[in-house]
C-alpha cells in the first residue's frame, strides 16, 4: 500500500503552477502600475514644459510690443519741435514743443502752435496733442504689462495639478523701469514783426507748459533675470494601483520641473540707461534739414527787405542769430546721437531683426537673457 501511494504523483505541479501564476499576476500588475506612473509623469512633464514655454512666449511678445511702442514714443517726441526763435525738430525730451509750422508758412497748420495771421499769441494745441499721443502709448504699454501679469496668475488655476511658479510674484515691469528723466513740454509764444503788409518776421519763445515724470522704458537692474520656473505636483491620483489592498501600496506623489526664458540674439531692444535723447529717424533728420532750408530762404528774403526798410534791420539780425543758434543746437544733438545709441529709437532698430523669442532651458541653470 505504501509503495502504491508513493507512486501516485498526480497534482504535485499544481502548487508550483499556482505560485508562478500568482507571481506572474503580481508582476503583470506591477508592470501596469509602473507604466501608469511613467505615462503620468510624462504627461505632467509635457504639461509643465507647455506651461513654461507658453508663459515665456507671452512674455517675449509683450517685450516685443513694449519695444515697438518705446520706438513710437521716441519718434513722436523727435518729430516735435524746439520752439526757440524758430521751430526746429528736437531730439531731446527736455524741450518738447508743438508740431513744426512747415512747409508753407503762409498756410495755417492745424497741428502747429504757430498761427501766421495772429500776432503775439501763446498756443499749446500742438504740444498738447504730442503729450496726449505719448500718454496714450504709455497707457497701452501699462495695459500690455497688466495682461502678462494676469496671464501669469491664470497659470496657477489648475484642477488637476498644484502649480508653483518662480518667481512667485513676477516683475512689475518685466525687469524694465521708466526713464525718470521725464518730458518737459513747452507752449509756443509767437511774436510777429511786420516789415510791410505782405512781409513779417516770426520770433518764437518757449514757455513751460507741463512736465511728465517719466517717458519710455529702459532696462532695469533685473532685466536679464527673465527665467521662469514651473513646478507641478499632482493633487491626487486618478486611480489606485492594481491590488492596492492586497499589496498594501499606493502611488507616490509626482513632482516635475520645467524652466524657460525669453531671448533676443540681436540685443535687448531697450536703452540701457536713462537719458533725454529720443534718437533720430530718417524722417526727423529730413524735417530738420527741410525746415532749416525754408528758414534760411525766408531769412534771405528778409535781408533784402531790411535793405529797403532799415527799421527792420535789428529784428532781422535777431531772427538770423536765433536761426543759427537753434540750427547749431539741432545739429549738435544729431551729432551726439551718432555716438550715443542708448535711446529708444536706435535701441529698437539695432535689435528689431532679432525679435524676442522663447525656449526651454535647464531648470537649475542660471540664464542671462539678452
Amino acid at each position: 500500500m505504501g509503495n502504491k501511494f508513493l507512486k501516485n504523483n498526480k497534482g504535485q505541479t499544481l502548487y508550483y503552477f499556482l505560485i508562478f501564476t500568482i507571481v506572474l499576476i503580481i508582476s503583470w500588475a506591477m508592470m501596469l502600475n509602473i507604466a501608469y506612473l511613467i505615462r503620468n509623469r510624462m504627461e505632467m512633464q509635457n504639461e509643465a514644459d507647455c506651461m513654461a514655454l507658453s508663459l515665456v512666449t507671452y512674455k517675449a511678445r509683450v517685450l516685443d510690443f513694449l519695444a515697438k511702442t518705446n520706438y513710437m514714443i521716441g519718434a513722436v517726441l523727435s518729430l516735435s519741435t524746439n520752439p526757440r526763435i524758430i521751430q526746429l525738430s528736437s531730439y531731446s525730451s527736455d524741450k518738447v514743443g508743438g508740431w513744426p509750422a512747415i512747409m508753407n508758412p503762409s498756410c495755417q497748420n492745424p497741428i502747429s502752435d504757430v498761427l501766421h495771421d495772429v500776432i503775439n499769441t501763446k498756443r499749446n494745441n500742438g504740444v498738447e496733442r504730442v503729450k496726449q499721443i505719448v500718454e496714450m502709448l504709455q497707457k497701452v504699454q501699462d495695459i500690455s504689462i497688466k495682461s502678462y501679469l494676469a496671464y501669469h496668475y491664470s497659470m496657477l488655476i489648475n484642477k488637476k495639478y498644484n502649480v508653483f511658479l518662480i518667481p512667485v510674484k513676477p516683475e512689475k515691469n518685466l525687469g524694465l523701469k521708466r526713464n525718470l528723466k521725464g518730458i518737459q513740454y513747452y507752449a509756443t509764444k509767437n511774436y510777429c514783426y511786420y516789415v510791410d503788409p505782405t512781409t513779417h518776421l516770426h520770433l518764437l519763445l518757449r514757455s513751460r507748459y507741463k512736465k511728465s515724470k517719466y517717458s519710455w522704458f529702459v532696462q532695469g537692474d533685473k532685466f536679464h533675470e527673465q527665467k521662469v520656473k514651473v513646478i507641478l505636483r499632482q493633487k491626487r491620483a486618478s486611480r489606485k494601483p492594481l491590488f492596492a489592498k492586497f499589496l498594501n501600496i499606493c502611488f507616490p506623489e509626482i513632482t516635475v520641473y520645467s524652466a524657460a526664458t525669453p531671448y533676443n540674439v540681436k540685443g535687448a531692444m531697450f536703452p540701457k540707461k536713462e537719458s533725454f535723447f529720443t534718437g533720430s529717424t530718417k524722417l526727423t533728420s529730413a524735417l530738420v534739414e527741410a525746415s532749416s532750408a525754408m528758414q534760411f530762404a525766408l531769412m534771405s528774403k528778409a535781408l533784402v527787405q531790411a535793405a529797403v526798410f532799415p527799421q527792420a534791420g535789428p529784428f532781422v539780425a535777431l531772427a538770423e542769430a536765433g536761426l543759427f543758434i537753434n540750427y547749431a543746437e539741432s545739429k549738435r544733438e544729431s551729432i551726439k546721437l551718432l555716438t550715443n545709441k542708448d535711446n529708444p529709437i536706435d535701441a529698437y532698430f539695432s535689435a528689431k531683426c532679432g525679435g524676442w523669442s522663447a525656449h526651454l532651458v535647464p531648470y537649475d541653470n542660471v540664464c542671462a537673457d539678452n
